[in-house]
Formats: structure tokens, sequence, C-alpha cells
């Protein structure tokens, strides 16, 4: 018997099958965290895994988003510089929470800093980070020459293989139909482009296909373009008739700022919710078409304090708190909503989830995020957290999804920045190891 054999105690658990047949069996595996289980248990299970062939197999075979492996905020302050300390970086998961070797190894191997994009032109504005999806970040900045905040350059990036793709310009008839843009996105930009979600792969070697939204607020309108890598070009959107944003609603309510800068997604459809005036923004990735809809939101709500994720067997899910929490103890409220026959869409309530942070003087959380159905609570103790939208502060990130309704923390972080102030995106991904380019 050979050396090794004796025993069983150092064989390799894949020698007595082909390779053909291991490798169909471990592309059955329901996840690439049961991959990295299986590529602990020998070398060749671990080269076969991490081959991009089979990685690819394995995507479009699982719809595998992969853990939560930290959150990424940006800071848009203008007087924010950008760098360490200014609450702009990729904020790994901490131990204990299960994903946190996994997000250490990303945080090393990737760059966010975007030290890759293009710097040629000195004379164009610095690269900012606009939206994150799927592995992808999209940036914009000001053109050389134009100083346009309304058609800014494009890029689509990822920042572990560290690729990026540049996106064509707008192209100048579609350009001429946008008019009296107002700003946003604290002020610094007057559009609003972001990322649609990954398409399924069409076969083992194809590349997620690449769609890319533009939108701007117009005074009476709001006009939305498009971007496929399908075909390379751009092309309008229908806006629904009539459509007024107001400046500023009323004296006592949020600002529509922070209504425009809260977009959020769920199963195929990205959402603006204005809870006084109880509409909802809709803009269906798969039909291509804005339409307004009228669901009347409980009373109390403003948009900062409500975050719309994607709730099981297709519903659409809502998380909200108060304003005021009058004893001392807050709650976070979550609904679906529903339609039954004919009548108007409305906000049901599902469950209260009691928070543990005593809120007698003031409110130490405030909703930062959501994706893949968990939303993101920033708690920080050293201001009001919806208040500090001009300091930067330690904060403790947390999680909750809509199967456990569980809270579980993230990491520490120095953020900076609120509704209008920062952006925040939860970071769902793998391994370096077993992770593809996106881009």
């Amino acid at each position: 018997m050979a050396d090794g054999e004796a025993g069983g105690g150092g064989e390799d658990p894949s020698r007595e099958l082909p390779d053909e047949i291991t490798g169909e069996i471990l592309l059955r595996l329901p996840s690439r965290s049961a991959l990295a289980r299986a590529a602990a248990a020998s070398g060749a299970f671990r080269a076969l895994v991490s081959s991009p062939r089979f990685l690819r197999r394995h995507r479009a075979l699982h719809r595998d988003l992969g853990a939560l492996l930290g959150v990424f905020t940006f800071s848009v302050r203008p007087e924010a510089p950008r760098g360490e300390g200014d609450g702009t970086g990729f904020h790994p998961a901490e131990p204990p929470h299960p994903a946190a070797a996994a997000a250490l190894a990303l945080a090393g191997a990737a760059d966010f800093s975007f030290g890759f994009l293009p710097a040629d032109d000195p004379s164009a504005g610095k690269w900012m980070v606009r939206d994150y999806r799927d592995g992808r970040f999209l940036l914009d900045r000001v053109p050389s020459g134009t100083g346009s905040t309304v058609f800014t350059e494009l890029a689509v990036c990822d920042p572990l293989s560290r690729c990026y793709v540049l996106l064509p310009p707008i192209p100048q008839d579609l350009a001429d139909t946008v008019e009296s843009v107002l700003t946003v996105f604290g002020g610094r930009r007057a559009c609003e482009p972001f990322l649609a979600p990954a398409e399924p792969c069409e076969g083992a070697d194809a590349e997620p296909p690449l769609t890319v939204f533009w939108t701007a607020r117009c005074p009476r309108k709001v006009v939305a373009f498009a971007f496929s890598s399908r075909d390379g070009r751009w092309r309008a959107l229908p806006s629904p008739h009539c459509f007024v944003w107001r400046r500023q609603r009323s004296p006592f309510s949020c600002p529509i700022h922070a209504v425009w800068n809260r977009r959020q997604y769920a199963h195929g459809r990205f959402y603006w919710v204005d809870c006084l005036m109880n509409r909802w923004l809709v803009l269906d990735t798969r039909t291509m078409e804005l339409s307004l809809a009228v669901i009347p939101s409980p009373a109390g709500y403003w948009e900062e304090h409500v975050a719309v994720v994607e709730a099981p067997d297709g519903k659409v899910g809502v998380f909200a708190h108060g304003f005021h929490h009058p004893d001392g103890k807050a709650d976070l409220y979550y609904y679906t909503i529903v339609q039954d026959g004919d009548d108007a869409p409305r906000w049901q309530l599902e469950k209260t989830i009691p928070l543990p942070w005593p809120s007698a003087y003031h409110r130490p959380f405030c909703v930062r995020g959501t994706a893949n159905g968990c939303l993101i609570l920033e708690v920080s103790e050293e201001k009001p957290a919806f208040m500090a939208s001009h300091r930067i502060r330690n904060a403790d990130l947390f999680k909750i999804d809509v199967k456990s309704f569980q809270i579980e923390k993230i990491c520490r972080a120095r953020c900076a920045g609120s509704t209008a102030g920062e952006c925040c995106w939860p970071y769902f991904g793998f391994p370096p190891s077993l992770s593809l380019p996106t881009v």
C-alpha cells in the first residue's frame, strides 16, 4: 500500500472520482460559502472551485449574492476632504460576525480608493462614488472644460479586480430635453445616476450585462435615460405627466432633496417615497417605465425614517420608525405593501421590533441603507444621529433582516453625514478566492 493510503488519514477526498464528476457534484452546492467549506477539504477541490469557469457556471446555476461583508460609506460634504478620517471607505465586518475573516481578506485585496480609475486630466473633477450594487461601483466626475454637474463622466468599476468601463456620454439630442435641473446629492450634483441589478448570465462563460440609469429632476417632470452594455447605447424613458417635485414642501417637513437622495430597490423596481404627499415614484427595470403610485402611509413618518426592502415571496417591505419616543423606548415597525382586489395599495403592519437603545433624551440611531432584504442602522452616542450631518463621529453599524428580524452588529466605523450628507451601501460578496470580476 502506498504511503498516505494507510488508514485513510492522508487520502485526498477527490482522488477516487474523475474530475468531471467531482465538478458536477460541487456545482450543485447551493452557495459559495458551501464551496469554501468544500475547498478546505483538499487541494484538488480548492483548485477546481476557484477556477473562473467553475465559478461562472455556479453563478449561472445559483442566485447566490454572498454574505454581508461590510458597509461602504461615502461622504458628499463639500468641506470634507477625501481620505482617512472623512467617513469615506469600506468598513469590513468585525468578529464575532461570521463573515469577518472573508471581509478582512476583501478589505486587504480590493482598492476602495479607486486609484486605478483614469486621472490623466488634471482639469477634470475628482471621481465621486454614486452607487454600489452586486460588486460594482458607479462613479462620476465633472468633465474638463464644462464644469457641468448635470452631464458628468461616468465609470463603472470593480475594486477587487481593478477593472473599469467608461460609459459613452449622453447623446446631444437626449441632453437637449433636460432643462431647469434642480440640484441633488448634497448640492454637488444635478443628476442621479445609478446601477441596475446584474442580470442572470445566459451562459457559463458570459459576463453579466451592465445597465445604468441616469435621472434628473426638473420642475414638472423627471427625466430618465438608460444605458445598456448589450448595444452600448443610451435611450430615453418617458416621464409621468405633470409630475411636480416641490423644492420645499412645508416648514415642518423633510425637504425634497431628502426624498430624491433616498432611492430604494425591491424586486426589479426602484422607489422614491414621498410620505407627506403619499406618492411613490416607481422605475420598473423590466419594462423600463416610470410611473407614479399613490400609497397612503401611516401618519408620523418622514422619508428619512423609512426604508424599502425586498420581502419574501416577491413582496415589498418597509421598515419605519417614528420621530418622537415620549416613553424613552423606541420601536422599529415592519410593513408590507398589500393590495386587496381593486382597493388602493396600503401599508400593512407585520411586526414591531423593540430597539435596545434608549431615546429618552435623543434618538441615537438612524436608517442608513438597505440591500437584499436587510436594513442597516447607525447607532451613535456622540450626538443625536439624525442631527449629526456636519461632523465625523464613531458609530456602530447594525443589520436587521426580514427573515429573522434579529439585530446583528456588523462593525464600528467612522461616519459622517445623514440623509443628504453621506451614502451608505451594504456590501455583499465573497472572499477574493471565490470572487469573479463584475466588470
